[in-house]
């Protein structure tokens, strides 16, 4: 942590400070120390007058004389009792006066409070209300005191509320001018009141992305360390010229130049200080610099941005020494570009809270140099403790960087230990270079990492940076917390701003920029991908929310635009394409070319009937889109109810990756509801008006907590509670929601359920059953291989006394799944072997996949299942069965289906026939099984019969044997239930779900 850089040394003019300052309790003692030691040394210099070669300069003994008539002048006014008062400055003055006031503040020791004047009535209420400030400096300008006379009448009337009295007094002064303060006549400067360097000197508030403003508060001494970041640098800014014209005084890009300037021998060069003050543009803060002779210039990147695209401004930046900026990230083809043309850019990273973070680094001879890694990396500087936090979650060699406090450094705010010492983080996300470990660029901001509802996160900043490359976008700022997907909020470049209420132009305009999202797109995370309906143009009469910096307030400017982003979202799930209509009749042949030209429109080419979409060029972007023109086409065709459309899976276009497949679950949606082909809309609309509930919409699937779906309520009636399928999901029932006229819950697996054993998953089920109905009589219903679970269930029931009036098995029985025929080549397994060794248990896992292709492929699902097929096969990276990348849809059914099976038979091996049928090494061990469970079953002996539901395409078709077949074909529930009652439909194993006969049966007698 050694100085590397020593301020001042060769100045004739400027005495630097002793100890690098830190002999000096307070920067008002140091600057008393400038003007006996430097009196002569510039601190500030303008244009004065008409005439630009008229340079005026203030030296420090001018700039002491003038702090001190500052501090007259507020003591004079501020009158208080209490200890380091806070006096809060609301105010567009110039630099210099502003500098003057704040100087003048500290040095009647009081604590300053500089407030931005971008803030809202309620923001300014909030911060004086925060800090417990009693005395406001405000500027004589109409919007000024305008934005005050609002500020304390909220303040007046919370207190109203709270009190019962009109709202405490805050006393308000005008603030000087210019003339008042830098007079000829002398003064006699006069010692700083201020002794205790841990008291607070100023105040500073963050910019507001938030719902308010944060409060930090600032010690002298901290204050004072804040102009050393140079000592830790290459540079010596002594007699350097840095043109801050622009820069707000309220922020810390300009407020920390009182100690800079004193610690360094900086020369400031400011607009004139004119009353009222010059209004900065990107034209006259550059004439501004050219004018008083700088050799530096700090600004924002967004006012850099506006110079790159001038030809004659880019002339004139190669003249200059050094061009920093900081406050936000530059692009990078900008940066790029300014850097190839000879221009030396420098970043300046700091923190309101610890700043300054990098040293200062020369970029252009005689004190210059730019890192071989490239303009936009730097290093963190000496004086710092950091300490770099690894967050793999937002890529690879990416940090987050917290300060600790050390000697030479201490962050204004504490907001963690490390190695128990206090420490900052600082929320900022840093890329650490490939080859060189000391340097680093700025990645973004954690704290504006937008989380979306499928539990994915967009990191804002980079996308935003490539979008505001495009010369027709001035301001990017992304959107999607909470959200299946990412929008972004646009403001157009002047020339092409327009009312985005005309419908035409918004289209024209979302064409004009859609080659620079398309590109994008491409490069970005898939939940990060932006589709034409969330992306959102400002309307000129609804300005965004800027920061001091004129970059955008992120919270604040999403907060205004709420209604157009939920808007857009709603347009976004009821949208799609507007220029494909659907079809005239709804039969297949109608429905295959409606699906066709969605396809081929969405993917920009034609594919075959049996392509699948996703491996010639799909991507979730795409996926989208078909999906919001299909259910689109639903709705207005007004052929299905409006919930049944809510009600599809999200997935339901990567469960159907094919134009033929596609047709066919659209023509199933309406074959499920009867209305193919001049269905009766009236009969809909009334029995909606009837018997549909509104308040039962479908929930999210997969939730911890959401174990039990009440997804109709019914009318009194005990529900029918219908357990999940062996991958734990409950997609394949949306349509119960809308086709049931009874009660009906839905049980599904959920990330809390244990997964330990099928007795614990039962019992698991079996309490949250009764957490919401303590008592019978109860319904059950089980779907595929989960029968085990409903008899389990159904046994703890009648254990505790229960009634079960209602038990349903829907298209497979324990029997079936142990009975050993050669059936479907995934379910069909050697004679000999044993049920608790690992490998055989892997090797039948690895054959199930097999099974489940062959029961799809017989309902024409076939594509559908070979995702898990190719998965297996290496040939897709959908690889869901073997748990790798793939959609949650297909991990979480892979998963489980997994689980369910060691499950079984771990539950199988610890029943007692099991245990002590037969053991000899010829045994048959799926007799062994077959008897063990049959054993149990006929030991439950439910009240009512057992209903069974055979699907005439399910797996009973896979039975090779004819003989076998026919033996079977009640799946053998009849085995240990001679009386149950048994169904067989023409379906298949999924779609038996939709069945009308099912569905009408599951009811009988509750309906």
């Amino acid at each position: 942590m050694s100085l590397c850089t020593i301020q001042g040394l060769h100045s004739s003019t400027f005495s630097p400070p002793p100890n690098t300052g830190d002999g000096f309790n307070t920067l008002t003692a140091l600057h008393d120390f400038h003007a006996r030691y430097s009196p002569k040394h510039p601190v500030f210099r303008y244009v004065s007058g008409n005439d630009e070669r008229s340079i005026r300069t203030i030296f420090w003994c001018e700039a002491v004389r003038a702090f001190c008539a500052a501090s007259k002048l507020v003591k004079a006014l501020v009158k208080s009792d209490a200890i380091c008062p806070v006096v809060s400055i609301l105010a567009s003055l110039d630099t210099i006066t502003y500098f003057a006031l704040v100087e003048g503040i500290m040095r009647a020791g009081y604590t300053a409070f500089p407030i931005s004047t971008r803030n809202s009535d309620v923001a300014v209420a909030h911060l004086l209300k925060s800090t417990d400030s009693k005395f406001l400096f405000v500027s004589p300008d109409v919007a000024m005191q305008d934005l005050a006379s609002r500020a304390l009448s909220r303040l007046a009337y919370q207190d109203g509320l709270v009190n019962g009295e009109a709202g405490k007094q805050i006393d308000i002064f005008p603030t000087p001018v210019f003339e008042d303060l830098f007079q000829k006549t002398a003064l006699n400067p006069e010692p700083s009141e201020v002794t205790d360097m841990e008291s607070i000197a100023i105040i500073l508030h963050s910019s507001g992305s938030t719902s308010f403003p944060k409060i930090i508060r600032i010690s002298h001494c901290n204050f004072l360390n804040r102009g050393k970041g140079p000592y830790y640098g290459d540079i010596d800014y002594c007699g350097e010229i840095l043109s801050i014209a622009g820069i707000p005084m309220y922020h810390g890009m300009g407020i920390h130049k009182m100690p800079e300037m004193a610690l360094t021998g900086v020369i400031l060069a400011t607009f004139p200080p004119l009353n009222p003050p010059i209004t900065p543009t990107t034209e006259n803060i550059l004439h501004a610099a050219v004018t008083t002779k700088s050799t530096m210039i700090s600004t924002v990147p967004s006012i850099l941005e506006q110079w790159a695209k001038n030809t004659e401004q880019v002339q004139i930046l190669k003249a200059i020494k050094r061009v920093q900026i900081s406050g936000g990230p530059l692009t990078v083809s900008v940066g790029d570009m300014l850097v190839r043309q000879g221009i030396n850019v420098a970043i300046i990273y700091a923190s309101q809270h610890a700043e300054p973070l990098v040293p200062e680094k020369p970029t252009k001879m005689p004190i210059a140099r730019i890192l071989p890694e490239g303009w936009n990396y730097l290093t963190l500087g000496t004086m710092l403790d950091p300490v770099l936090v690894r967050s793999p979650e937002d890529g690879h060699n990416i940090f987050r960087l917290v300060v600790k406090k050390c000697k030479t450094h201490s962050p204004a705010v504490f907001n963690t230990t490390v190695d128990d010492q206090p420490a900052y983080d600082t929320n900022d996300l840093l890329v650490r270079h490939a080859t060189n470990p000391n340097v680093f660029r700025i990645h973004g901001t954690a704290a504006d990492q937008i989380m979306h509802s499928t539990g994915e996160k967009t990191n804002p900043g980079p996308i935003e940076q490539k979008l505001m490359e495009d010369e027709k976008i001035a301001l990017a700022v992304m959107f999607g917390r909470e959200k299946t997907q990412a929008g972004v909020l646009i403001l157009p470049s002047p020339m092409f701003e327009f009312d985005p209420e005309d419908l035409e132009k918004l289209s024209e305009y979302r064409n004009l920029i859609w080659e620079t999202v398309f590109r994008i797109n491409k490069e970005a995370p898939q939940h990060s991908r932006i589709v034409k309906e969330l992306i959102i143009v400002t309307n000129p009469s609804k300005p965004l929310k800027l920061t001091p910096k004129g970059t955008l307030r992120r919270q604040p400017s999403l907060k205004a635009y709420h209604d157009e982003i939920e808007g857009a979202y709603k347009t976004l799930e009821e949208g799609g394409q507007r220029d494909t209509k659907p079809p005239t009749t709804w039969d297949l042949p109608g429905i295959n070319i409606f699906v066709s030209e969605i396809v081929s429109s969405s993917l920009g080419f034609e594919v075959d009937e049996n392509d699948n979409i996703f491996r010639v060029g799909a991507d979730s972007l795409i996926a989208t889109y078909i999906r919001n023109t299909l259910t689109r086409g639903l709705r207005e065709a007004h052929i299905v109810p409006p919930s049944a459309v809510k009600a599809l899976p999200l997935n339901f276009v990567y469960d159907n990756p094919s134009i033929s497949s596609l047709t066919k679950f659209v023509f199933g949606i309406l074959s499920s509801v009867s209305l193919i082909d001049g269905g009766d809309e009236n009969q809909l609309e009334e029995d909606e008006e009837s018997d549909f509930e509104p308040q039962y919409q479908w929930p999210k699937m997969g939730q911890v907590g959401h174990t039990i779906l009440q997804v109709r309520k019914g009318k009194g009636e005990p529900p029918l509670i219908v357990i999940h399928g062996v991958g734990g999901r409950v997609d394949g029932m949306v349509h119960f929601q809308e086709k049931f006229r009874s009660a009906l819950w839905l049980v599904q697996a959920t990330p809390d359920l244990p997964k330990e054993s099928l007795r614990g998953d039962a019992l698991f089920y079996y309490h949250k059953v009764k957490e919401i109905r303590p008592h019978g009589p109860y319904r059950l219903a089980t779907y595929s291989g989960t029968h085990l679970l409903g008899f389990l269930i159904v046994e703890m029931m009648l254990n505790d006394g229960e009634e079960v009036t209602q038990l349903s098995l829907i298209d497979h029985t324990p029997s079936m799944m142990f009975s050993g025929i050669n059936q479907d080549s995934g379910f069909t397994f050697t004679d000999n072997f044993d049920i608790m060794d690992k490998e055989t248990r892997q090797c039948y896992k690895e054959r199930m996949i097999y099974g489940y292709y062959e029961l799809g492929a017989r309902e024409d699902r076939a594509q559908v299942q070979s995702v898990f097929m190719d998965a297996w096969q290496g040939a897709d990276p959908m690889e869901a069965w073997q748990g790798r990348s793939a959609p949650d849809h297909y991990v979480q059914m892979a998963r489980m289906a997994k689980i369910y099976t060691d499950q079984t038979w771990d539950f199988v091996a610890q029943l007692p026939d099991y245990q002590n049928s037969n053991q000899q090494s010829g045994s048959n061990p799926w007799h062994r099984m077959l008897f063990a469970v049959e054993k149990w079953l006929k030991g439950i002996q439910p009240t009512v019969p057992v209903n069974l539901y055979v699907a005439s395409r399910g797996p009973i078709a896979g039975v090779k044997d004819p003989v076998e077949r026919e033996r079977w074909g009640d799946l053998g529930i009849r085995r240990c239930f001679p009386n149950a009652k048994v169904i067989h439909v023409e379906a298949g194993h999924a779609t038996i779900l939709w069945n009308e006969i099912v569905i009408k049966d599951l009811q009988s007698g509750y309906i």
